[in-house]
């Protein structure tokens, strides 16, 4: 078991670690274009290697000079067919953004991951390709990995999503982005808009009307130069601490601030926290600085469509909850329950285990203010690296009281987690 010392406060200045979302869409479509493309500032963590050893098997060289990547490629029209079966790892990403990547081509692959992925939902992706004349068939009636994509000939269309899920739109963009013509995709609530951008910087022409993208597709893509801007996913940890920890003074560097991405900045503000920040570059992906200190949360309801817009920040959202005025509602909050864990499960069980009441529902949670300190709980990963971040923070809120499992799984999004948030840590 592991324990870390009580922490006071924390104080100082990060520069966040760059976006695992975005640098799997600039290595995705840097492998469609054809030339030499160049991404700056990417993140190399255990999901993001995942996503360059699958594109390397289709024929695509990178270089990893570490700070930057080269991707040099002939193209999406002359991928090889891979030798073996294409390994994801741990990454749903990766996964379903490259069923789109391979849909359209006329050769056999397989695509598989690790226990935990090949527990998560595919027919979202899987059944919108196989709309547009795709041929995947996937594990347990389409449902889930592995699955086979077969010879197939896609054509152009407009998918109606069923889900809110910026995987399953950037799965039909990529595929639509090699496919002749106009394919369109409608979302249920309005996603992360990267891919959009990133194909956008490709040359690709994008189209958006409403909830409405389309992809004009079948043309050349051509080499681009992109700049990662940092996580606001993992800046959001140090959002969470900064609020929670008494005489708090953050500020997060270089982070991304699209507005698909900062709705729970949003979601803080009405609930009684305003979180400043300043964009200092507006380029392809905007990004800038986040000042955060702490504060008190009101309690309330959070429901509808913003939920989409913060899926990955809502177990931090949650854990603010404990340190609430009043108890803080999450709902239509379902697709928790199929990340990397089981997400509502896991910070169910791990608020109880802190002596927090904690009502549970099939599409979230409610949590009540902490009324003491534990005096001893046991808090567990469930091998999820944002429950394992969440856990840290607690276990630096609480001390020797509070007692963890494993840390590992912060290898996933964030290897560097722990040694940047101790950097800020007031001795």
């Amino acid at each position: 078991m592991i324990t870390f010392d009580k922490c006071s406060t924390f104080r100082g200045s990060i520069t966040a670690p760059a976006d695992k979302s975005i640098t799997h869409r600039a290595i995705f479509v840097a492998s469609l274009a054809d030339g030499v493309s160049v991404i700056n500032n990417p993140l190399l963590s255990r999901d993001t290697k995942a996503t360059m050893e699958v594109v390397q098997q289709l024929g695509v060289n990178i270089v990893n000079e570490r700070s930057r990547l080269l991707v040099h490629s002939d193209g999406y029209k002359n991928f090889k067919e891979p030798f073996g079966i294409l390994d994801c790892d741990n990454s749903g990403t990766t996964a379903r953004l490259l069923m789109g990547v391979l849909a359209p081509h006329s050769f056999h692959t397989c695509i598989t991951g690790d226990g935990s992925l090949l527990r998560r939902p595919m027919d979202r992706v899987i059944n919108p390709l196989n709309e547009l004349g795709a041929s995947i068939r996937g594990k347990k009636n389409n449902t889930m990995l592995p699955a086979s994509i077969m010879d197939s000939h896609l054509k152009h269309g407009d998918i109606i999503g069923k889900v809110a899920s910026a995987q399953v739109k950037s799965a039909i963009l990529l595929a639509g982005a090699q496919i002749e013509g106009e394919t369109s995709f409608t979302e249920v609530a309005p996603t992360r808009d990267h891919t959009e951008r990133m194909l956008e910087a490709f040359g690709v022409k994008i189209k958006r009307e409403g909830n409405k993208v389309t992809v004009i597709g079948g043309k050349e893509i051509t080499q681009a130069k992109i700049t990662v801007p940092g996580d606001f996913s993992s800046a959001a940890f140090f959002i969470g601490a900064g609020i929670i920890f008494e005489g708090s003074d953050i500020t997060i560097e270089e982070c991304g601030l699209n507005p698909s991405r900062i709705g729970l900045l949003k979601v803080l503000k009405d609930l009684g926290i305003n979180v400043e920040y300043k964009i200092t570059d507006a380029s392809i992906e905007p990004k800038g600085s986040i000042y955060i200190k702490h504060g008190i949360i009101n309690g309330g309801k959070v429901s509808g469509d913003i939920i989409s817009s913060i899926i990955d920040e809502l177990p931090i959202l949650a854990m603010i909850g404990l340190f609430g005025k009043a108890p803080l509602e999450i709902r239509d909050a379902k697709e928790l329950r199929v990340k990397e864990c089981d997400r509502i499960e896991a910070l169910v069980k791990n608020f109880r285990a802190l002596g927090a009441e904690i009502e549970e529902f099939e599409d979230g949670l409610t949590i009540h203010p902490l009324r003491q300190e534990p005096v001893k709980a046991r808090l567990l990963a469930f091998d999820d690296h944002r429950i394992s971040m969440v856990n840290i923070i607690l276990a630096k809120k609480f001390g020797i009281n509070v007692m963890l499992d494993n840390i590992m799984s912060t290898d996933v999004s964030y290897p560097d987690f722990l040694s940047d948030l101790l950097s800020l840590e007031v001795k």
